[in-house]
């Protein structure tokens, strides 16, 4: 039994820095580069950790779906690949060329027919779900009054031709006052109910859309009525609020910022200051790259190449 299997047992999963800590530090730098390699060339990656009796826990490098194209073992003073034992350069070299002869056995023709194979899986669940709950919808009309079943207020978002407008009557000295209250309310009101909507979806719970009342569902599925007359069933509820980009998420903080400040603005220069901050956050998300939606999504009307060429005329302003 190797040092690497009496360290780390069955019961004893190692973290990634447990591996690298574990390995020389001549080794650690080649099994690094292996790593890199296989990523940058191959665009697989070490994902599938996992327990082997015989060589204790293993690493599994893959893309999607667990399409492995090979594993590495640990060994004393070496990591292995393919009946390699990696200890010094021309090892490493012959792993590399074990490792492409691995790719060009039909790797990618056995990841391309898995992700179809997974797609179509995909797909055929999809539409069973759909009709699913298609038929369940049509049941749950049938005991409720359809005219006020799952009928949604969201805040609107703002016009982009709005905002274009109150910045270019701003650049040339003629601030629209009318027009700066429209804006700026809009997205007060669109802010604060996405802070009310997600904190009260966090508990479990609704807002009715008619009355305010805190509605608390007693299944994802159920009807939840409201003594005002309309209901809801949490499911539809949360999908409609995400479906509509409600405020909320990792950018919570500069929603809340301007729910916070916009009712204490005391003239026009505040006020659009306080927008103009917002852009600004609006811009600075869009254009970073960074995965997930944009702030400017769930406040602005239009789609991203929309919002983008618009941000960037407003940001020479």
């Amino acid at each position: 039994m190797s040092e690497w299997q009496i360290k780390f047992p069955k019961d004893i999963k190692p973290a990634y820095d447990d591996l690298l800590a574990f390995l020389p530090d001549d080794i650690r730098t080649l099994f690094l580069m292996f790593s890199n390699h296989l990523a940058d060339v191959f665009r697989v990656y070490n994902k599938w950790h996992r327990y082997e009796k015989e060589a204790g826990w293993v690493y599994g490098y893959c893309r999607n779906y667990r399409c492995e194209l090979l594993s590495i073992t640990i060994g004393d003073g070496c990591f292995r690949v393919l009946g390699v034992d990696v200890v010094d350069e021309p090892s490493f070299r012959q792993a590399l060329l074990k490792a492409a002869d691995a790719y060009e056995n039909g790797y990618e023709s056995r990841y391309a027919a898995l992700a179809a194979s997974r797609k179509a899986g995909q797909i055929k669940r999809t539409k069973l779900r759909i009709a699913r709950e298609k038929e369940q919808m049509e049941a749950l009309k049938k005991t409720v009054d359809p005219e006020r079943f799952n009928r949604f207020k969201w805040a609107p978002k703002v016009s982009r031709v709005k905002l274009v407008n109150l910045y270019n009557g701003e650049a040339h000295g003629c601030l629209d006052l009318d027009l700066l209250d429209d804006v700026g309310y809009s997205f007060y009101a669109r802010c604060k109910q996405g802070d009310e909507v997600r904190k009260c979806m966090d508990r479990g719970h609704i807002i009715c859309h008619y009355c305010g009342k805190e509605l608390i569902p007693v299944s994802y599925t159920a009807v939840v009525p409201c003594s005002c007359g309309h209901c809801y069933t949490y499911r539809e509820y949360r999908r409609s609020c995400n479906t509509a980009n409600i405020p909320g998420g990792r950018a919570e903080p500069v929603f809340r910022a301007f729910m916070d400040k916009w009712p204490g603005c005391k003239d026009e220069k505040e006020k659009m200051l306080l927008i103009d901050r917002l852009i600004h956050e609006c811009h600075v998300s869009l254009m970073s790259g960074e995965k997930g939606r944009s702030v400017c999504v769930n406040l602005i009307e239009g789609t991203i190449p929309q919002l983008r060429d618009m941000l960037e005329r407003l940001a020479g302003h």
